[in-house]
């Protein structure tokens, strides 16, 4: 019976630490020093990588030397960098902090995540104006 207990809370922690996700670190940004970024990746049951991503303080791209318009978020993988998609940024009606996130899911296994500033967001490869990138995970 104590060997059954144990099993179980043995299955139940592995559950719960699996299902949590890697919390990825960004270092402090030489072009947007006040950013806030922050991302979780979680392999779902079918194994593909969720990802969700909040940003704060991200300057406006169009104030940036030279202007851009918009951010985009890659991530690298064994397979080459891939697109995740435009930033989506706004201000609050009370607040001017700017906010933005990004939630997305993708088959590729993703091992650090990059934000560019870019004037399209339907690029293959991402430009070499890169705002901040995580650390590997």
């Amino acid at each position: 019976m104590k060997n059954k207990i144990s099993l179980t809370l043995s299955i139940f922690a592995l559950i719960l630490i699996t299902s949590c996700g890697t919390k990825v670190n960004f270092p402090v940004s030489q072009i947007v020093p006040g950013a806030d970024i922050s991302a979780k990746v979680k392999q779902d049951g079918n194994d593909n990588y969720k990802i969700d991503l909040k940003a704060e303080n991200l300057t406006d791209p169009e104030r940036l030397n030279p202007p851009k318009e918009m951010y985009v978020v890659w991530i690298e993988t064994a397979r080459g960098t891939k697109n995740l998609g435009k930033l989506n940024m706004s201000s609050g009606m009370f607040s001017s902090t700017r906010k933005g996130s990004l939630s997305t899911t993708t088959a590729y296994k993703p091992s650090r995540i990059i934000i560019t500033a870019e004037d399209i967001s339907t690029n293959n490869e991402p430009s070499s104006f890169v705002v901040i990138s995580s650390d590997n995970f």
